[in-house]
């Protein structure tokens, strides 16, 4: 359950008018698919072409934004990550969403690439682990973007009921109207954790109208907690599209509603009937026609 939203680059990204703001650019989807849809947190945005992108003026070259990591190995100080890219040394690369021993380590931090190949690139790192294979993450170079749009709407409230912390996950029981991205602070709070998230500003990961989830703050221990949370949604479209440029056979839905996509499929043969709808895809690993998806997006956001 992860993505990274690219957006073009200058100045094919962002198309404005008067009250309108159109964002294009496309998806990059990594991790495991979950049958309750994937959360798009339109507030975070990152500039760039994805590895299986044609460059977006159609001169054929593909992007180098983005490459999905397969493997790790640490030797003597050098990370080799194995990955299809078009990365060059020099360029800073960032980590995200890898769920392996040793790949895990790297989330989040950035580094400068020594030596890069078609299949794998290096660096110097002080990190240690178990070797890892088979853990689908992503490597970017992209710098994120802020859509230029107000963060509208009234604080919206709502009443803890339930504090749990499970790893880097933290999840906040509470009927909610959050869509993912929102900046929520619980306050008011008590039990082992809940009052040392007072004043911490949370990002909500994921939501639905009983609970959400956030990135445990690091710093902070404990699992039980009540009390009260405000926060304000991010920006979110009034007109989304979302489609396969390979023509890949997958068909991407959004819903405004919860603020997810879902990638459907035609059902499995037992369960076809007459007329019966695409289904979602079960919560498993990604199959590899969506990781290798160009997944093209067009957002249009109210600038009033």
């Amino acid at each position: 359950m992860a993505n990274i939203l690219l957006l073009n680059p200058f100045p094919a990204g962002f198309d404005s008018t008067q009250t309108t703001l159109t964002a294009n650019g496309s998806i990059q989807l990594y991790g495991n698919a979950v049958a309750a849809g994937e959360p798009i947190n339109w507030a975070s945005l990152i500039d760039g072409i994805g590895y299986n992108e044609v460059n977006f003026r159609g001169n054929g070259v593909h992007g180098q934004n983005t490459a999905q990591t397969t493997g790790f190995a640490v030797a003597a100080g050098t990370a080799t990550v194995t990955a299809a890219n078009n990365f060059s040394p020099g360029q800073v690369v960032t980590f995200a969403g890898n769920a392996g021993t040793l790949s895990a380590l790297f989330n989040g931090l950035s580094f400068t690439i020594l030596t890069a190949t078609a299949s794998q690139f290096t660096f110097t790192t002080t990190l240690t682990g178990t070797t890892t294979s088979g853990d689908v993450g992503v490597a970017y170079t992209g710098k994120a973007v802020i859509p230029p749009v107000p963060s509208y709407g009234a604080a919206l409230l709502a009443t803890v009921t339930a504090i749990s912390a499970a790893g880097t996950t933290l999840t906040v029981t509470a009927a909610n109207a959050y869509l993912p991205g929102a900046q929520v602070q619980v306050a008011v709070a008590t039990g082992t954790l809940g009052p040392k998230l007072a004043g911490v500003n949370l990002t909500v990961l994921a939501s639905t109208s009983t609970a959400f989830t956030a990135l445990m703050p690091s710093a902070l221990t404990g699992s039980t907690g009540t009390g009260t949370a405000s926060g304000v949604n991010p920006p979110e479209p009034y007109s989304v599209k979302f489609w396969s440029e390979l023509a890949s056979g997958y068909v991407y839905e959004y819903s405004s509603t919860t603020g997810v996509l879902f990638v459907a499929q035609v059902p499995a043969a037992g369960s076809l009937t007459n007329a019966a709808p695409l289904s979602a895809l079960a919560a498993a690993a990604y199959p590899a026609g969506v990781l290798g998806d160009v997944i093209k997006y067009e957002a249009k956001f109210c600038k009033g």
